[in-house]
Protein backbone atom coordinates (compact mmCIF):
# COMPACT_ATOMS: atom_id res chain seq x y z
CA UNK A 1 0.00 0.00 0.00
CA UNK A 2 1.27 3.45 -0.90
CA UNK A 3 -0.19 6.40 0.96
CA UNK A 4 0.06 9.87 -0.55
CA UNK A 5 1.18 11.45 2.72
CA UNK A 6 4.40 9.44 2.57
CA UNK A 7 5.55 11.52 -0.37
CA UNK A 8 7.10 14.25 1.73
CA UNK A 9 8.94 16.01 -1.10
CA UNK A 10 9.40 19.63 0.09
CA UNK A 11 9.18 20.82 -3.51
CA UNK A 12 5.72 19.38 -4.19
CA UNK A 13 2.83 21.74 -4.83
CA UNK A 14 -0.16 19.40 -5.25
CA UNK A 15 -2.87 19.70 -2.59
CA UNK A 16 -3.45 15.92 -2.55
CA UNK A 17 -0.54 15.55 -0.14
CA UNK A 18 -2.38 17.72 2.40
CA UNK A 19 -5.73 16.04 1.69
CA UNK A 20 -4.18 12.67 2.50
CA UNK A 21 -2.81 14.07 5.74
CA UNK A 22 -6.23 15.39 6.71
CA UNK A 23 -7.89 11.99 6.19
CA UNK A 24 -5.11 9.85 7.64
CA UNK A 25 -7.37 8.93 10.55
CA UNK A 26 -9.72 7.20 8.08
CA UNK A 27 -7.02 4.63 7.41
CA UNK A 28 -6.23 4.02 11.07
CA UNK A 29 -9.89 3.73 12.05
CA UNK A 30 -10.44 1.00 9.46
CA UNK A 31 -7.53 -0.90 11.00
CA UNK A 32 -8.82 -0.37 14.55
CA UNK A 33 -12.34 -1.49 13.62
CA UNK A 34 -11.11 -4.62 11.87
CA UNK A 35 -9.04 -5.56 14.93
CA UNK A 36 -11.90 -4.86 17.34
CA UNK A 37 -14.26 -7.02 15.28
CA UNK A 38 -11.60 -9.78 15.20
CA UNK A 39 -12.07 -10.09 11.44
CA UNK A 40 -8.55 -11.37 10.94
CA UNK A 41 -9.16 -14.24 13.38
CA UNK A 42 -12.33 -15.31 11.58
CA UNK A 43 -10.66 -15.06 8.18
CA UNK A 44 -7.78 -17.19 9.44
CA UNK A 45 -10.28 -19.78 10.65
CA UNK A 46 -11.91 -20.11 7.24
CA UNK A 47 -14.78 -17.60 7.26
CA UNK A 48 -14.04 -16.16 3.83
CA UNK A 49 -17.44 -15.22 2.39
CA UNK A 50 -19.14 -12.02 3.48
CA UNK A 51 -22.13 -14.00 4.73
CA UNK A 52 -20.06 -16.37 6.88
CA UNK A 53 -17.89 -13.56 8.18
CA UNK A 54 -20.94 -11.45 9.05
CA UNK A 55 -22.38 -14.32 11.09
CA UNK A 56 -19.09 -15.01 12.85
CA UNK A 57 -18.44 -11.36 13.73
CA UNK A 58 -22.12 -10.45 14.34
CA UNK A 59 -22.04 -7.73 11.65
CA UNK A 60 -24.52 -6.42 9.10
CA UNK A 61 -23.48 -7.95 5.75
CA UNK A 62 -23.84 -4.86 3.52
CA UNK A 63 -21.95 -2.58 5.88
CA UNK A 64 -19.32 -5.26 6.49
CA UNK A 65 -18.74 -5.62 2.74
CA UNK A 66 -18.06 -1.89 2.44
CA UNK A 67 -15.52 -2.16 5.26
CA UNK A 68 -13.88 -5.18 3.62
CA UNK A 69 -13.52 -3.30 0.34
CA UNK A 70 -11.67 -0.54 2.15
CA UNK A 71 -9.52 -3.12 3.91
CA UNK A 72 -8.74 -4.68 0.53
CA UNK A 73 -7.57 -1.36 -0.91
CA UNK A 74 -5.44 -0.80 2.17
CA UNK A 75 -3.68 -4.15 1.76
CA UNK A 76 -5.22 -5.83 4.81
CA UNK A 77 -7.25 -8.47 2.95
CA UNK A 78 -7.44 -9.98 -0.53
CA UNK A 79 -10.56 -10.70 -2.54
CA UNK A 80 -10.69 -13.71 -4.84
CA UNK A 81 -14.00 -14.54 -6.52
CA UNK A 82 -15.98 -12.84 -3.77
CA UNK A 83 -14.14 -14.52 -0.91
CA UNK A 84 -11.81 -12.61 1.40
CA UNK A 85 -8.48 -13.75 2.85
CA UNK A 86 -5.85 -12.20 5.11
CA UNK A 87 -2.93 -10.64 3.33
CA UNK A 88 0.54 -11.65 4.36
CA UNK A 89 1.11 -8.79 6.79
CA UNK A 90 -2.34 -9.27 8.36
CA UNK A 91 -1.77 -13.01 8.79
CA UNK A 92 1.55 -12.32 10.49
CA UNK A 93 0.59 -9.55 12.92
CA UNK A 94 -3.21 -9.24 13.22
CA UNK A 95 -4.40 -12.78 14.02
CA UNK A 96 -4.88 -13.26 17.79
CA UNK A 97 -2.94 -16.07 19.48
CA UNK A 98 -0.20 -16.03 16.86
CA UNK A 99 3.26 -15.41 18.28
CA UNK A 100 3.74 -12.10 16.45
CA UNK A 101 0.23 -10.73 17.13
CA UNK A 102 0.36 -6.93 17.52
CA UNK A 103 -3.35 -6.08 17.50
CA UNK A 104 -3.41 -4.95 21.14
CA UNK A 105 -0.45 -2.69 20.48
CA UNK A 106 -2.21 -1.03 17.53
CA UNK A 107 -5.40 -0.58 19.58
CA UNK A 108 -3.28 1.17 22.20
CA UNK A 109 -2.62 3.79 19.53
CA UNK A 110 -6.38 4.27 19.29
CA UNK A 111 -6.69 4.89 23.02
CA UNK A 112 -4.29 7.83 22.67
CA UNK A 113 -6.57 9.70 20.24
CA UNK A 114 -8.27 11.92 22.88
CA UNK A 115 -4.90 13.21 24.06
CA UNK A 116 -3.86 14.01 20.50
CA UNK A 117 -7.04 16.02 20.01
CA UNK A 118 -5.83 18.37 22.75
CA UNK A 119 -2.61 19.16 20.88
CA UNK A 120 -3.69 22.68 19.88
CA UNK A 121 -4.62 23.68 23.42
CA UNK A 122 -1.44 22.11 24.75
CA UNK A 123 0.72 24.31 22.52
CA UNK A 124 -1.17 27.61 22.92
CA UNK A 125 -0.29 29.94 25.77
CA UNK A 126 -3.17 30.70 28.17
CA UNK A 127 -3.49 34.23 26.81
CA UNK A 128 -3.91 32.99 23.25
CA UNK A 129 -6.35 30.18 23.85
CA UNK A 130 -9.57 30.93 22.06
CA UNK A 131 -12.89 30.13 23.58
CA UNK A 132 -14.64 29.14 20.37
CA UNK A 133 -18.08 27.55 20.59
CA UNK A 134 -18.07 23.89 19.59
CA UNK A 135 -19.44 22.97 16.17
CA UNK A 136 -22.54 21.52 17.80
CA UNK A 137 -23.48 24.94 19.23
CA UNK A 138 -23.35 26.75 15.88
CA UNK A 139 -26.59 27.47 14.06
CA UNK A 140 -27.49 25.28 11.11
CA UNK A 141 -26.89 28.23 8.76
CA UNK A 142 -23.37 28.76 10.10
CA UNK A 143 -22.51 25.07 9.91
CA UNK A 144 -23.92 24.87 6.38
CA UNK A 145 -21.89 27.92 5.33
CA UNK A 146 -18.72 26.34 6.68
CA UNK A 147 -19.47 23.10 4.84
CA UNK A 148 -20.25 24.75 1.49
CA UNK A 149 -17.15 26.96 1.74
CA UNK A 150 -14.97 23.98 2.65
CA UNK A 151 -16.25 21.88 -0.24
CA UNK A 152 -15.78 24.81 -2.60
CA UNK A 153 -12.08 25.07 -1.80
CA UNK A 154 -11.73 21.42 -2.87
CA UNK A 155 -13.83 21.85 -6.01
CA UNK A 156 -11.76 24.85 -7.11
CA UNK A 157 -8.64 22.68 -7.14
CA UNK A 158 -10.26 19.89 -9.15
CA UNK A 159 -12.27 22.15 -11.47
CA UNK A 160 -9.17 23.28 -13.35
CA UNK A 161 -8.27 19.74 -14.38
CA UNK A 162 -11.88 18.82 -15.20
CA UNK A 163 -12.30 21.92 -17.38
CA UNK A 164 -9.08 21.00 -19.18
CA UNK A 165 -10.54 17.58 -20.05
CA UNK A 166 -13.52 19.35 -21.62
CA UNK A 167 -11.38 21.73 -23.65
CA UNK A 168 -11.56 19.70 -26.87
CA UNK A 169 -15.18 18.60 -26.49
CA UNK A 170 -17.89 20.06 -28.69
CA UNK A 171 -20.41 21.51 -26.23
CA UNK A 172 -23.38 23.21 -27.85
CA UNK A 173 -26.17 24.53 -25.70
CA UNK A 174 -26.40 25.54 -22.05
CA UNK A 175 -24.71 23.77 -19.14
CA UNK A 176 -26.51 22.28 -16.14
CA UNK A 177 -24.64 21.64 -12.89
CA UNK A 178 -26.74 19.50 -10.53
CA UNK A 179 -25.80 19.90 -6.87
CA UNK A 180 -23.05 22.33 -7.84
CA UNK A 181 -22.53 23.92 -4.42
CA UNK A 182 -20.88 27.34 -4.58
CA UNK A 183 -20.43 27.08 -8.35
CA UNK A 184 -16.68 26.78 -8.77
CA UNK A 185 -16.92 23.85 -11.19
CA UNK A 186 -19.50 25.40 -13.51
CA UNK A 187 -17.76 28.78 -13.24
CA UNK A 188 -14.45 27.27 -14.36
CA UNK A 189 -16.03 25.27 -17.19
CA UNK A 190 -18.02 28.27 -18.36
CA UNK A 191 -14.86 30.34 -18.39
CA UNK A 192 -13.54 28.28 -21.32
CA UNK A 193 -16.80 27.36 -23.09
CA UNK A 194 -18.68 30.70 -22.69
CA UNK A 195 -21.96 28.76 -22.69
CA UNK A 196 -24.84 29.92 -20.55
CA UNK A 197 -25.20 27.84 -17.41
CA UNK A 198 -27.65 26.79 -14.72
CA UNK A 199 -26.69 25.71 -11.22
CA UNK A 200 -29.24 23.85 -9.10
CA UNK A 201 -28.85 23.07 -5.42
CA UNK A 202 -31.00 23.08 -2.31
CA UNK A 203 -32.02 26.55 -1.05
CA UNK A 204 -29.67 26.73 1.94
CA UNK A 205 -26.68 25.85 -0.27
CA UNK A 206 -27.62 28.50 -2.85
CA UNK A 207 -27.93 31.02 -0.02
CA UNK A 208 -24.48 30.06 1.26
CA UNK A 209 -23.05 30.20 -2.26
CA UNK A 210 -24.23 33.78 -2.69
CA UNK A 211 -22.73 34.70 0.66
CA UNK A 212 -19.38 33.15 -0.31
CA UNK A 213 -19.46 34.89 -3.73
CA UNK A 214 -21.41 38.15 -3.19
CA UNK A 215 -20.05 39.83 -6.34
CA UNK A 216 -22.53 39.69 -9.23
CA UNK A 217 -19.61 39.24 -11.65
CA UNK A 218 -19.00 35.81 -10.13
CA UNK A 219 -22.42 34.74 -11.38
CA UNK A 220 -22.22 36.29 -14.82
CA UNK A 221 -24.06 34.00 -17.25
CA UNK A 222 -25.03 31.57 -14.46
CA UNK A 223 -28.68 31.13 -13.45
CA UNK A 224 -29.19 29.95 -9.87
CA UNK A 225 -32.07 27.64 -9.00
CA UNK A 226 -32.80 26.94 -5.34
CA UNK A 227 -34.61 23.62 -5.35
CA UNK A 228 -34.50 19.86 -4.90
CA UNK A 229 -33.52 18.01 -8.07
CA UNK A 230 -35.68 15.09 -7.03
CA UNK A 231 -38.81 17.22 -7.51
CA UNK A 232 -37.74 20.15 -9.69
CA UNK A 233 -38.97 20.08 -13.28
CA UNK A 234 -36.98 21.52 -16.21
CA UNK A 235 -38.47 22.57 -19.54
CA UNK A 236 -35.24 23.08 -21.50
CA UNK A 237 -32.50 20.69 -22.67
CA UNK A 238 -28.77 21.03 -22.01
CA UNK A 239 -25.60 20.49 -24.02
CA UNK A 240 -23.55 19.51 -20.94
CA UNK A 241 -24.85 18.05 -17.68
CA UNK A 242 -22.49 17.83 -14.70
CA UNK A 243 -23.05 15.63 -11.67
CA UNK A 244 -20.07 16.27 -9.41
CA UNK A 245 -20.02 14.47 -6.06
CA UNK A 246 -23.81 14.23 -6.30
CA UNK A 247 -24.81 10.60 -6.81
CA UNK A 248 -22.84 9.38 -3.80
CA UNK A 249 -25.34 11.11 -1.50
CA UNK A 250 -27.96 8.49 -2.42
CA UNK A 251 -28.37 4.73 -2.24
CA UNK A 252 -28.26 2.61 -5.42
CA UNK A 253 -31.94 2.69 -6.37
CA UNK A 254 -32.45 6.41 -5.73
CA UNK A 255 -29.13 7.31 -7.35
CA UNK A 256 -30.09 5.38 -10.47
CA UNK A 257 -33.47 7.12 -10.60
CA UNK A 258 -31.78 10.54 -10.33
CA UNK A 259 -29.21 9.52 -12.92
CA UNK A 260 -31.91 8.67 -15.45
CA UNK A 261 -33.76 11.89 -14.66
CA UNK A 262 -30.59 13.91 -15.31
CA UNK A 263 -29.81 12.32 -18.67
CA UNK A 264 -33.43 12.86 -19.77
CA UNK A 265 -32.56 16.58 -19.78
CA UNK A 266 -29.70 16.11 -22.24
CA UNK A 267 -29.72 17.42 -25.77
CA UNK A 268 -29.42 14.50 -28.28
CA UNK A 269 -25.88 15.64 -29.14
CA UNK A 270 -25.00 16.55 -25.55
CA UNK A 271 -22.37 15.32 -23.11
CA UNK A 272 -22.75 14.05 -19.54
CA UNK A 273 -19.89 14.44 -17.04
CA UNK A 274 -19.91 12.59 -13.73
CA UNK A 275 -17.16 13.42 -11.25
CA UNK A 276 -16.96 11.38 -8.07
CA UNK A 277 -15.09 8.98 -5.81
CA UNK A 278 -15.34 5.51 -7.37
CA UNK A 279 -14.32 2.58 -5.14
CA UNK A 280 -13.33 0.39 -8.10
CA UNK A 281 -10.89 2.91 -9.62
CA UNK A 282 -7.15 2.56 -8.99
CA UNK A 283 -5.97 6.12 -9.48
CA UNK A 284 -3.43 8.22 -7.62
CA UNK A 285 -4.89 7.24 -4.22
CA UNK A 286 -6.42 3.75 -4.73
CA UNK A 287 -7.81 3.59 -1.20
CA UNK A 288 -9.78 6.83 -1.25
CA UNK A 289 -12.89 5.67 -3.12
CA UNK A 290 -13.54 2.82 -0.68
CA UNK A 291 -12.71 5.01 2.32
CA UNK A 292 -14.96 7.80 1.08
CA UNK A 293 -17.72 5.22 0.75
CA UNK A 294 -17.33 4.48 4.45
CA UNK A 295 -17.46 8.21 5.13
CA UNK A 296 -20.79 8.39 3.29
CA UNK A 297 -22.04 5.43 5.33
CA UNK A 298 -21.17 7.30 8.53
CA UNK A 299 -22.21 10.83 7.58
CA UNK A 300 -25.31 10.46 5.39
CA UNK A 301 -28.67 8.70 5.58
CA UNK A 302 -28.00 6.14 2.84
CA UNK A 303 -25.12 7.55 0.76
CA UNK A 304 -22.99 5.16 -1.28
CA UNK A 305 -19.96 5.71 -3.51
CA UNK A 306 -21.02 3.77 -6.59
CA UNK A 307 -18.49 1.83 -8.67
CA UNK A 308 -17.59 3.32 -12.03
CA UNK A 309 -18.69 0.00 -13.58
CA UNK A 310 -22.15 0.57 -12.11
CA UNK A 311 -22.40 4.06 -13.62
CA UNK A 312 -21.15 2.78 -16.99
CA UNK A 313 -23.80 0.03 -16.92
CA UNK A 314 -26.46 2.69 -16.34
CA UNK A 315 -25.17 4.67 -19.32
CA UNK A 316 -25.29 1.59 -21.55
CA UNK A 317 -28.80 0.80 -20.37
CA UNK A 318 -29.77 4.34 -21.39
CA UNK A 319 -28.37 3.85 -24.90
CA UNK A 320 -25.15 5.83 -24.62
CA UNK A 321 -22.69 4.54 -27.21
CA UNK A 322 -19.54 6.45 -26.29
CA UNK A 323 -18.21 6.34 -22.73
CA UNK A 324 -14.80 7.41 -21.41
CA UNK A 325 -13.29 7.20 -17.92
CA UNK A 326 -10.35 9.21 -16.65
CA UNK A 327 -8.63 9.20 -13.26
CA UNK A 328 -7.69 12.71 -12.19
CA UNK A 329 -4.25 13.53 -10.84
CA UNK A 330 -5.89 13.63 -7.40
CA UNK A 331 -8.14 11.04 -5.74
CA UNK A 332 -11.27 11.21 -7.91
CA UNK A 333 -12.22 10.34 -11.48
CA UNK A 334 -14.58 11.49 -14.21
CA UNK A 335 -16.88 9.55 -16.52
CA UNK A 336 -17.97 11.21 -19.77
CA UNK A 337 -20.66 9.85 -22.06
CA UNK A 338 -22.50 10.73 -25.28
CA UNK A 339 -25.32 9.08 -27.18
CA UNK A 340 -23.97 10.43 -30.46
CA UNK A 341 -20.50 11.45 -31.55
CA UNK A 342 -17.00 10.94 -30.19
CA UNK A 343 -15.31 11.96 -26.97
CA UNK A 344 -11.93 13.62 -27.27
CA UNK A 345 -10.82 12.32 -23.87
CA UNK A 346 -8.05 9.81 -24.42
CA UNK A 347 -8.79 6.52 -22.70
CA UNK A 348 -7.27 3.07 -23.00
CA UNK A 349 -9.91 0.34 -23.48
CA UNK A 350 -7.44 -2.34 -22.39
CA UNK A 351 -6.84 -0.77 -19.00
CA UNK A 352 -10.59 -0.32 -18.55
CA UNK A 353 -11.13 -3.98 -19.46
CA UNK A 354 -8.46 -4.98 -16.95
CA UNK A 355 -10.67 -3.59 -14.17
CA UNK A 356 -13.24 -6.29 -14.91
CA UNK A 357 -10.56 -8.96 -14.56
CA UNK A 358 -9.73 -7.87 -11.00
CA UNK A 359 -5.98 -7.73 -11.61
CA UNK A 360 -3.72 -5.87 -9.19
CA UNK A 361 -2.42 -3.41 -11.75
CA UNK A 362 -1.70 -2.72 -15.39
CA UNK A 363 0.83 -0.03 -16.30
CA UNK A 364 2.19 1.08 -19.67
CA UNK A 365 5.87 0.59 -20.45
CA UNK A 366 7.87 1.43 -23.54
CA UNK A 367 9.22 -1.72 -25.24
CA UNK A 368 12.66 -0.13 -25.04
CA UNK A 369 12.40 -0.14 -21.23
CA UNK A 370 11.90 -3.92 -21.19
CA UNK A 371 15.33 -5.28 -20.30
CA UNK A 372 16.66 -8.44 -21.98
CA UNK A 373 19.79 -10.11 -20.63
CA UNK A 374 21.73 -13.32 -21.39
CA UNK A 375 21.83 -14.45 -17.77
CA UNK A 376 18.05 -14.72 -17.28
CA UNK A 377 17.81 -18.08 -19.08
CA UNK A 378 20.90 -19.30 -17.22
CA UNK A 379 19.05 -18.57 -13.97
CA UNK A 380 16.34 -20.92 -15.26
CA UNK A 381 18.93 -23.55 -16.11
CA UNK A 382 20.63 -23.50 -12.72
CA UNK A 383 17.82 -22.28 -10.48
CA UNK A 384 14.57 -23.93 -11.57
CA UNK A 385 13.56 -27.56 -11.06
CA UNK A 386 11.39 -27.40 -14.20
CA UNK A 387 14.38 -26.81 -16.50
CA UNK A 388 14.04 -28.95 -19.67
CA UNK A 389 10.58 -30.10 -18.53
CA UNK A 390 8.50 -27.42 -20.22
CA UNK A 391 8.23 -26.63 -23.92
CA UNK A 392 7.85 -22.94 -23.16
CA UNK A 393 10.89 -22.86 -20.86
CA UNK A 394 14.67 -23.06 -21.51
CA UNK A 395 16.34 -24.62 -23.32
CA UNK A 396 13.25 -24.34 -25.54
CA UNK A 397 11.65 -21.05 -26.55
CA UNK A 398 13.21 -17.70 -27.44
CA UNK A 399 16.59 -16.58 -26.19
CA UNK A 400 17.21 -12.97 -25.14
CA UNK A 401 18.37 -11.91 -28.62
CA UNK A 402 15.23 -13.25 -30.31
CA UNK A 403 13.08 -11.71 -27.60
CA UNK A 404 14.77 -8.35 -28.17
CA UNK A 405 13.90 -8.52 -31.85
CA UNK A 406 10.27 -9.26 -31.02
CA UNK A 407 10.07 -6.41 -28.48
CA UNK A 408 11.61 -3.94 -30.91
CA UNK A 409 8.87 -4.72 -33.43
CA UNK A 410 6.21 -3.27 -31.07
CA UNK A 411 5.35 0.32 -30.20
CA UNK A 412 3.42 -0.24 -26.96
CA UNK A 413 3.46 -2.60 -24.00
CA UNK A 414 1.84 -3.10 -20.61
CA UNK A 415 3.07 -4.86 -17.50
CA UNK A 416 0.27 -6.77 -15.77
CA UNK A 417 0.46 -7.50 -12.04
CA UNK A 418 -1.41 -10.38 -10.42
CA UNK A 419 -1.48 -12.96 -7.66
CA UNK A 420 -1.90 -16.75 -7.41
CA UNK A 421 -3.32 -19.09 -8.52
CA UNK A 422 -0.97 -19.08 -11.49
CA UNK A 423 -3.36 -20.74 -13.93
CA UNK A 424 -6.00 -18.08 -13.27
CA UNK A 425 -3.44 -15.36 -13.92
CA UNK A 426 -2.41 -17.07 -17.14
CA UNK A 427 -6.04 -17.10 -18.26
CA UNK A 428 -6.30 -13.41 -17.38
CA UNK A 429 -3.37 -12.66 -19.69
CA UNK A 430 -5.02 -14.62 -22.48
CA UNK A 431 -8.24 -12.64 -21.95
CA UNK A 432 -6.30 -9.38 -22.22
CA UNK A 433 -4.61 -10.56 -25.40
CA UNK A 434 -7.96 -11.50 -26.95
CA UNK A 435 -9.51 -8.18 -25.92
CA UNK A 436 -6.58 -6.28 -27.45
CA UNK A 437 -6.97 -8.19 -30.71
CA UNK A 438 -10.70 -7.49 -30.84
CA UNK A 439 -10.01 -3.79 -30.15
CA UNK A 440 -7.96 -3.64 -33.34
CA UNK A 441 -4.48 -4.40 -31.99
CA UNK A 442 -3.86 -7.27 -34.40
CA UNK A 443 -0.29 -7.87 -33.15
CA UNK A 444 -1.40 -8.44 -29.54
CA UNK A 445 0.79 -10.99 -27.74
CA UNK A 446 1.43 -11.86 -24.10
CA UNK A 447 4.33 -13.30 -22.13
CA UNK A 448 3.39 -15.26 -19.03
CA UNK A 449 4.78 -15.38 -15.51
CA UNK A 450 6.86 -18.47 -14.82
CA UNK A 451 6.39 -21.96 -16.27
CA UNK A 452 3.39 -22.75 -18.47
CA UNK A 453 0.51 -24.15 -16.39
CA UNK A 454 -1.93 -25.07 -19.13
CA UNK A 455 -1.13 -28.78 -18.68
CA UNK A 456 0.16 -30.64 -15.59
CA UNK A 457 3.21 -31.59 -17.68
CA UNK A 458 4.33 -31.33 -21.28
CA UNK A 459 3.93 -34.41 -23.53
CA UNK A 460 6.98 -36.65 -23.97
CA UNK A 461 6.89 -36.36 -27.77
CA UNK A 462 7.82 -32.67 -27.49
CA UNK A 463 4.67 -31.43 -29.24
CA UNK A 464 2.51 -28.88 -27.41
CA UNK A 465 -1.12 -30.02 -27.22
CA UNK A 466 -2.52 -26.50 -26.77
CA UNK A 467 -0.34 -23.99 -28.64
CA UNK A 468 -3.29 -21.59 -28.80
CA UNK A 469 -3.23 -21.39 -24.99
CA UNK A 470 0.48 -21.75 -24.22
CA UNK A 471 2.65 -18.63 -24.01
CA UNK A 472 6.36 -18.08 -23.29
CA UNK A 473 7.40 -16.81 -19.90
CA UNK A 474 9.16 -13.49 -19.44
CA UNK A 475 12.05 -15.00 -17.49
CA UNK A 476 12.43 -17.97 -19.81
CA UNK A 477 12.66 -15.61 -22.78
CA UNK A 478 15.58 -13.68 -21.34
CA UNK A 479 13.74 -10.75 -19.74
CA UNK A 480 15.06 -9.24 -16.50
CA UNK A 481 11.67 -9.00 -14.80
CA UNK A 482 12.87 -7.17 -11.68
CA UNK A 483 14.59 -4.34 -13.55
CA UNK A 484 11.79 -4.13 -16.10
CA UNK A 485 9.15 -3.85 -13.37
CA UNK A 486 11.20 -1.17 -11.63
CA UNK A 487 11.43 0.78 -14.90
CA UNK A 488 7.62 0.80 -15.01
CA UNK A 489 7.25 2.02 -11.43
CA UNK A 490 6.25 -1.43 -10.17
CA UNK A 491 9.22 -2.51 -8.01
CA UNK A 492 9.37 -6.13 -6.81
CA UNK A 493 10.95 -7.70 -3.74
CA UNK A 494 12.05 -11.34 -3.49
CA UNK A 495 9.93 -13.82 -1.54
CA UNK A 496 11.94 -14.82 1.53
CA UNK A 497 9.62 -17.34 3.19
CA UNK A 498 7.56 -20.18 1.74
CA UNK A 499 4.44 -18.78 3.42
CA UNK A 500 4.80 -15.42 1.69
CA UNK A 501 2.62 -14.48 -1.27
CA UNK A 502 4.05 -14.39 -4.77
CA UNK A 503 3.56 -11.47 -7.14
CA UNK A 504 3.09 -12.42 -10.79
CA UNK A 505 4.16 -10.11 -13.62
CA UNK A 506 2.98 -10.66 -17.17
CA UNK A 507 3.63 -8.66 -20.34
CA UNK A 508 1.18 -7.56 -23.03
CA UNK A 509 2.56 -6.28 -26.35
CA UNK A 510 0.25 -4.31 -28.64
CA UNK A 511 0.38 -2.24 -31.79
Amino acid sequence: MSLGFKKNDPAQTGFQFLEDLSTAYWYSQVLFTAIELELFRYLENGSSSVEDLAIAAACKPEELLRLLKAMERMGLVMNQNGNFYNTQVAALYLVPDKKDFMGDFFLYRQYMIPQWKSLTQKILTPSKKQDKPPESELTYAKRNLRYVAAMDTLVKQKAIEIARLLKNENISGPILDIGGGAGSLIRTIQGSTKNKATLLDIPEVIEAAQEIYPDDNDWQGIRLIAGDFRTHEFKERFGLICLSNFLHAYGPSEAKELFFKSISLLDPNGLVLIHDYFPDRKGTVPQKGALYDLSMMLNTYNGVCHDSKTIIAWFKEAGFNTIAVKDLSTDTAVIMARKKGAIALNMNPLQEFALDLNIDGMVPIAPGDIVTVPWAREKCRFGCERFEKGLQCPPHGMNHEKTRQVLDSYAKAFLVKGTPPGKDFHNTLLSLEKKAFLEGFHKAFVFGAGPCLVCPQCPEDGKCKFPHLARPSMEGSGIDVYTTASNAGMPLTPVKEKSQYVTYIGLLLVE
